[in-house]
């Protein structure tokens, strides 16, 4: 086996394992709620800040990376995650699992940003673009993993398994990270300031609309999933299939490459938000566990679609400040995150599927005002 499929298989591990706390609470509301007895908007509020200091962590570790380089924080980072994650499973109230879960969010964001930057470093256009791919796919799949793996740990054992779980895995990919990962030269620092580039991308029209989608996208996701697990009156065997399910949409993201390649971006992108409206819309009507089902997958794909499309027109937009754009891409995805946990649980199930149909449709909206302005240019020209 190659050095590259090593990593490609370690990295692609390491994207399901950590993005899959963003969404462990989800399941576990009410349960974790009763053990500390606490109020369950208190363990809300938990998943909430843990999202906040993930976004904060994922603008942040990338520029540092300029100076350490991408393989201290990799392997470091997810030594401190496995310690982190432990804290939060010997949370005993609201204070200690707010911090806990708050400095969990900010060590296990060292691995996002860090690791594209590490494939840019390494590896060549083509083995990047496979590694990035299979990157943002992990990053699906944990959005099911993680709500299958905290319930399932949870019924059988104890909501703390949860987190021992998690943090033993970090242990073992920290092990794997020292020993395999290669040292790779820090890139050159820019004398600009951080915070002038970062406005000098949010002053790009083309970006701006970007960033403004970006921050619905998985805020989609987790509202989706927190409203289905709040209101669903089945049987936790139905539940479980319906996350289950969700995986099946996930792997249309390795499809992604070749819908750009023959509708471009675009048109992908909208195509991708017009699947997600329409599939959140029919569930104002269909409430059954077979529509559930049958329209999480659809849901779950028009993420598939719109994510990697969207990294793909930022990286374009964003040209030489390419990877400055992407760790704000980040910051804003998480920053919308951090918002769905109170959103879905101010909101009915209606409500939330109202809000993210006519969320998707003003998307729809961006992308026709970015085509329009291409359009034009291209006609300037």
């Amino acid at each position: 086996m190659s050095f590259f499929q090593k990593v490609s298989i370690l990295l692609t591990v390491c994207a399901i394992m950590v993005a899959s706390n963003i969404y462990t609470l989800i399941p576990i509301y009410s349960l974790l709620a009763d053990s500390l007895f606490i109020a369950e908007s208190h363990v809300v509020l938990a998943g909430g800040l843990f999202t906040f200091f993930y976004a904060c962590g994922l603008l942040s570790f990338g520029p540092v990376s300029d100076y350490t380089g991408p393989r201290k924080i990799l392997v470091l980072g997810l030594l401190a995650s496995a310690l982190a994650t432990l804290a939060v499973g010997f949370s005993s109230g609201s204070v200690s699992l707010w911090v806990a879960r708050s400095v969990q969010g900010i060590t296990l964001a060292t691995f996002a940003s860090v690791a594209f930057a590490y494939s840019y470093d390494l590896f060549n256009f083509r083995q990047r673009t496979i590694l990035v791919v299979l990157i943002n796919t992990g990053f699906l799949i944990a959005g099911i993993f993680g709500q299958v793996a905290s319930a399932f740990l949870a019924d059988v054992l104890s909501w703390n398994s949860v987190f021992y779980f998690f943090s033993a895995v970090y242990f073992i990919l920290f092990a794997a990270a020292f020993f395999l990962l290669k040292e790779s030269s820090p890139p050159s620092v820019e004398s600009t300031p951080l915070w002038r580039v970062f406005f000098q991308l949010l002053k790009d029209s083309r970006l701006l609309k970007c960033y403004m989608i970006t921050f619905s996208l998985l805020f989609a996701i987790i509202a989706f999933y927190d409203a289905i697990g709040r209101f669903f009156n089945g049987p936790e065997s139905d539940l479980l299939m319906i996350r289950l399910v969700g995986l099946i949409g996930a792997s249309l993201s390795l499809f992604t490459g070749k819908l750009m390649e023959r509708w471009g971006e675009l048109r992908t992108l909208m195509f991708g938000l017009a699947i997600g409206s329409s599939s959140a819309f029919m569930l104002l009507f269909f409430h059954s566990t077979g529509a559930l089902i049958f329209f999480s997958i659809f849901f779950v794909s028009s993420i598939s679609l719109v994510i990697p499309t969207v990294i793909t027109l930022i990286g374009y937009y964003g040209s030489s400040q390419r990877a400055k754009a992407l760790s704000l891409y980040s910051f804003i995805l998480l920053t919308g995150a951090s918002l769905a946990p109170p959103a879905a649980a101010m909101l009915s199930f209606s409500g939330i599927m109202g809000l993210l149909s006519s969320l998707f449709l003003l998307n729809i909206g961006l992308c026709i005002l970015i085509q329009k302005k291409a359009f034009q240019s291209a006609k300037a020209g």
